[in-house]
């Protein structure tokens, strides 16, 4: 019998690192295109009506799915006889590093359609009355690699809306942030809660695909 090495199914060009990404901003209903992603295996564009939003920290995107269940028991034995799953949430929480004109709107739960045109402009906010934060289309681009060896992500959550906040300092060492929790739920126009999906660049020669 072959050794374990020699069975090993192992791939080093599966590790993935994640030092290019952009987050996209749209109020919910927004349509996402038909085509996710261009011949040539890079992310297709969403359009205007999506907001890129600049700058997030270095830790990034975490994606945090939590999941509660009931056990069910009997008299003869000392563990569950089986367990139910009683609910699923999937958050999505990054700080954002830029105090735009999109992320401060965003921060004020301001739907998209009333953001201002010029994201890097002067801004001004009030916060009043609120009943609700308003949901969105959320979207996520990574690039892994650069070249023909690039790799490419594509995650969306079709209904999110903010549920959490972090707390936003101001001194002379940190950057500036907005910390936000969304919550991803299932868009009943699409019957999706959430996707993702990672495409290599395509070659111009050989099989199209990189090595």
């Amino acid at each position: 019998m072959a050794d374990l090495v020699s069975r090993l199914n192992d791939n080093n060009k599966n590790v993935r690192k994640w030092g290019t990404m952009a987050m996209l901003v749209a109020d919910y209903g927004t349509p996402v295109p038909d085509k996710l992603w261009n011949d040539d295996g890079t992310p297709a564009d969403f359009g205007a009506e999506f907001k890129m939003m600049g700058y997030v920290t270095t830790d990034g995107f975490k994606n945090s799915q939590s999941v509660d269940t009931s056990d069910t028991n009997m008299l003869q034995d000392i563990e569950p006889v089986r367990s139910d799953i009683t609910s699923k949430t999937r958050t999505l929480q990054c700080v954002f590093g830029e105090m735009n004109a999109w992320v401060k709107a965003l921060a004020h739960n301001i739907p998209v359609a009333q953001w201002p045109e010029n994201k890097d402009g002067d801004w001004e906010y009030s916060d009043g009355e609120i009943s609700d934060n308003p949901y969105y289309v959320i979207v996520l681009l990574g690039q892994d690699g650069i070249g023909d060896n690039a790799v490419y992500r594509v995650e969306i959550a079709y209904r999110s809306k903010v549920t959490d906040y972090g707390d936003r300092t101001s001194n002379r060492t940190d950057a500036e942030g907005e910390d936000r929790t969304f919550t991803c739920f299932r868009d009943p126009a699409t019957g999706k809660s959430y996707y993702e999906a990672t495409k290599a660049k395509k070659r111009d020669v050989g099989d199209g695909n990189r090595p």
